[in-house]
C-alpha cells in the first residue's frame, strides 16, 4: 500500500510525517521502535510481515540486541497503546515464528477527501450510563432523546438539548425502549410496560395510547399519526396521537407467518414510509429488505433486499449499516430506488447489538447530524466473575451467547471477528488461549452444546429463516440441519431431544422433537429453554414477562413458577442444585432446587452484573462446573456516544 498520511483505523490514526499515533485526534505515547513496526505493518495490511523483515528494516544496525526480547516487546508497547490483546486480536495478529500481520480495516484515505466531519463524544448524566441503541434525534437534529441506567439499573427516559450540557430525566418513563420524536420536536413516542406511550418533554402527563407487547419501532409524521410495530411478529400499526384502535397497514402477514414488518421511518412532508420486512417465510407475499409503503395505499416496492435493519433519511439520500460501518446512498423518490455508489461515512465502528430485531445503533436528523453508538466505545467483554460478583479476568473481543463446554475447558461463542457485520461460531480454548472459527456462513449465533461435548448446536439466519445446525466442535465436519426451519436457540438433552422456540401467530412457543421423530411438537408458550443437566427438568422464560418456569421433561406437566416477576434467561449449574437467571434490574439472582421433589427455594440475589442486555437477547452468560459465571458485559463506567456533523459536505464531494 502506498505511504498515505495520516492513515486511519477505527478510532485510531497515524500520521506518517508528524510520527505520531492519535487516539480521537489525542496523541498516544509511543517510542520509536514500535512506531516502526507499527509503520511497516500499515503499509502492507492483512499481509505477513516476517520476522528477517522487521529485523532488516528495524534492528539493522543494532549488532549487539537481543532482537527477539526487542520484538516482542515493541509489539506489546503497540497492543497496550491500541488496547489490542495477542489472544483475541482486533489489530494485530501473531502468526507464530514467523512474523505479525494487521488485520484491522483501514479506512480509505480517499473516501470523502477534502470534507470535514466534526465528531464529538455525547456523555451520559452523571451516576448513568446510556443503553444501547436505544436513543432518537429530533428531526430539526437540535434534541436528544435517550434511555439511560442509573447505578441501581433502573432505566428511564432523558433529553438532552444539544446546545446544552445537563439532560433532563422524564417523569413516569420507566423501562422506555425505542424513543422517536414528533415532528415538532416536544413531544416523544417511546414503548414500556407492554404499552405505546407518548410524553410532553415540557413536563406533561405520560399518555398510554394502545397495548404493543413488544415494541419494534414507531415513526410520527406531522398528521399525528403514528405508525409503529407493536409484536414480534407481523404487519405495521397505526394509530392517532391522541390515542384510539390501533388500524394494521397492509400487507398483512399471513396468521401463520413469523414475518415482522418494523422500523419505520416517514419520508418529509409526506404520508410515504420507509420500513424493514424481516423473518420472511416460503408463502410470504413481501421478501426481507426495505420497503416504501403509503398510508394512502396498500402498494409497497422493495428499495433494497440488501439493507438489514432500521435505516435513517437525510435528504436524498438514506443512511444504514452495511459492513460493520454507516454508510448513505443517493434515494430517488420519484422511482422509489438506490442510486450511485454507497458512501462510507464510518467504517467498521458499527457492532450488531440487537440480530433478532436488526436494530442498528444510530439515529439521524433531517439536516443529517448524526449520533451513533462506537463499537470501540461499546466494546463488550466476557468477564468471569465468582458467585460474590468479584471479577476474575476477561475474553476481550466482539463475542455473544457464550456457551462453556459441559467439561469446562472450551467456550463457543459468535464472532464478529472481522468487525464486517457477518458473524461466525468460533471456539476458544481456555488453557491455551486459542479461538478457532467453526462456521464460515457468517450469520451464526445462539451456540450451545451437545451433552457430550464433542457437537455444537447452533443457529443460521442465512436466507433470513432461521435454522438448527449442529457441527463437530473442532469444525472438522460440515454443518447438518437438525430441525425444521424456523427453529430458534435449540438445546439437547442426554436422550437426544431436542428443544427450541418456534413463533405461532407472533408468539414464540416450546418446539420439542423425541428421538427418533421426524417432526417437532409445539407444546405451548415459551422461550430460552435449558434442559437440566440429566434431561429430566426444563427451563424456559415465558413470554410477555411472565419470568421463568420449569417443567418435567418428557411429561412437561405440571409447570412451577421460579421467578417472582418478569425475567430472562435461566441457567443451571453443573450439578442442577441451582437455577439462575436474570431480573430486569441486571441482577443475577438464583433459586436453589431439589430434582427429587421438583421443590424450588426462594429468589436469591447474588450481584449485579453489566450483562448487555436482559430479554430477547439469547443467553448472554453461563455457568462453569467450578461455579463461576462467564457473563457478556458493557464496558465499567459510561461509555459515550458519538455526535458527527457535516455529512451533507460529505454527499456533495463524492461523485455522482
Amino acid at each position: 500500500m502506498p505511504a498515505q498520511s495520516p492513515i486511519r483505523f477505527g478510532l485510531f490514526e497515524v500520521d506518517l510525517e508528524a510520527r505520531e499515533l492519535r487516539k480521537r485526534g489525542i496523541k498516544l505515547k509511543l517510542q520509536d521502535q514500535p512506531f516502526e513496526l507499527l509503520t511497516a505493518l500499515l503499509e502492507r495490511p492483512g499481509q505477513l510481515v516476517t520476522r528477517e523483515q522487521l529485523q532488516a528494516r528495524i534492528w539493522a544496525g543494532d549488532t549487539f540486541v537481543d532482537f527477539d526480547r526487542g520484538l516482542n516487546k515493541a509489539v506489546n508497547r503497540i497492543r497496550e497503546a491500541l488496547g489490542d490483546v495477542a489472544a483475541t486480536p482486533r489489530f494485530i495478529e501473531t502468526q507464530s515464528k514467523r512474523g505479525y500481520r494487521f488485520i484491522a480495516p483501514i479506512n480509505d484515505p480517499q473516501a470523502g477527501s477534502g470534507t470535514h466531519l466534526l465528531r464529538a463524544s455525547l456523555l451520559a448524566p452523571p451516576s448513568t450510563s446510556f443503553v444501547p441503541n436505544h436513543f432518537a434525534l429530533s428531526q430539526d437534529g437540535t434534541r436528544l432523546a435517550f434511555v439511560a441506567a442509573d447505578s441501581s439499573a433502573k432505566e428511564a427516559l432523558w433529553v438532552r438539548d444539544l446546545s446544552a450540557a445537563t439532560a433532563q430525566r422524564l417523569s413516569d418513563t420507566e423501562g422506555a425502549r425505542a424513543p422517536f420524536w414528533r415532528p415538532d420536536g416536544l413531544h416523544i413516542g417511546f414503548f414500556a410496560g407492554g404499552k405505546l406511550k407518548t410524553v410532553d418533554i415540557a413536563g406533561g402527563a405520560v399518555r398510554v395510547l394502545c397495548e404493543a407487547r413488544v415494541g419494534v419501532g414507531g415513526a410520527w409524521n406531522a398528521n399525528d399519526v403514528i405508525l409503529f410495530a407493536p409484536q414480534v411478529a407481523g404487519p405495521l400499526y397505526r394509530v392517532a396521537a391522541c390515542g384510539g384502535t390501533p388500524v394494521p397497514v397492509p400487507p398483512v402477514p399471513d396468521e401463520q407467518s413469523s414475518q415482522l414488518h418494523c422500523w419505520p421511518v416517514f419520508l418529509p412532508r409526506s404520508d410515504r414510509f420507509l420500513f424493514f420486512v424481516n423473518r420472511t417465510g416460503p408463502n410470504d407475499l413481501l421478501q426481507n429488505g426495505i420497503y416504501v409503503g403509503s398510508l394512502s395505499s396498500t402498494e409497497t416496492h422493495r428499495v433494497s433486499s440488501e439493507i438489514d435493519g432500521n435505516v435513517g433519511v437525510v435528504g436524498d439520500h438514506l443512511i444504514f449499516v452495511a459492513e460493520g460501518g454507516l454508510k448513505a446512498q443517493r434515494f430517488d423518490r420519484e422511482r422509489l430506488q438506490l442510486t450511485g455508489q454507497a458512501i462510507p461515512i464510518v467504517q467498521h465502528e458499527s457492532a450488531s447489538w440487537d440480530s433478532a430485531w436488526m436494530h442498528q445503533g444510530f439515529s439521524v436528523s433531517d439536516h443529517g447530524t448524526i449520533v451513533f453508538q462506537s463499537r470501540f466505545d461499546f466494546a463488550r467483554q466476557l468477564v468471569w466473575t465468582d458467585a460474590s460478583g468479584n471479577e476474575h479476568g476477561q475474553i476481550r473481543g466482539e463475542y455473544w451467547g457464550p456457551a462453556i463446554s459441559p467439561d469446562g475447558r472450551f467456550v463457543a461463542f459468535s464472532s464478529e471477528e472481522f468487525n464486517d457485520g457477518k458473524r461466525y461460531i468460533c471456539v476458544h480454548d481456555l488453557e491455551r488461549g486459542v479461538t478457532t472459527r467453526v462456521t464460515d456462513g457468517g450469520y451464526e449465533w445462539h451456540p450451545s452444546w451437545s451433552p457430550g461435548g464433542d457437537k455444537i448446536v447452533y443457529d443460521s439466519t442465512e436466507g433470513y429463516t432461521s435454522c438448527t445446525y449442529e457441527i463437530p466442535a473442532d469444525g472438522s465436519g460440515s454443518p447438518e440441519m437438525i430441525l425444521e426451519p424456523g427453529s430458534i436457540s435449540a438445546h439437547m438433552s442426554t436422550d437426544g431431544s431436542v428443544v427450541c422456540a418456534r413463533l405461532v401467530r407472533g408468539w414464540p412457543h416450546i418446539s420439542v422433537r423425541m428421538p427418533n421423530s421426524a417432526e417437532s411438537v409445539n407444546v405451548g408458550p415459551g422461550v430460552e429453554l435449558q434442559f437440566f443437566p440429566n434431561g429430566k427438568w426444563l427451563a424456559f422464560t415465558e413470554p410477555g414477562g411472565a419470568g421463568i418456569a420449569v417443567r418435567p421433561f418428557p411429561a412437561l406437566r405440571p409447570q412451577m413458577k421460579i421467578s417472582a416477576g418478569p425475567a430472562a434467561q435461566s441457567r443451571w449449574s453443573r450439578d442442577g442444585t441451582q437455577l439462575f437467571y436474570i431480573a430486569p434490574d441486571k441482577k443475577l439472582m438464583a433459586v436453589s432446587f431439589d430434582p427429587s421433589s421438583g421443590r424450588a427455594g426462594p429468589p436469591r440475589e447474588l450481584f449485579q452484573t453489566r450483562i448487555v442486555r436482559v430479554s430477547i437477547a439469547g443467553f448472554q452468560y453461563d455457568v462453569a462446573p467450578n461455579g463461576r459465571f462467564l457473563i457478556n458485559s458493557l464496558p465499567a463506567g459510561s461509555p459515550p456516544l458519538t455526535l458527527l456533523v457535516g455529512i451533507a459536505s460529505l454527499f456533495n464531494d463524492w461523485p455522482k
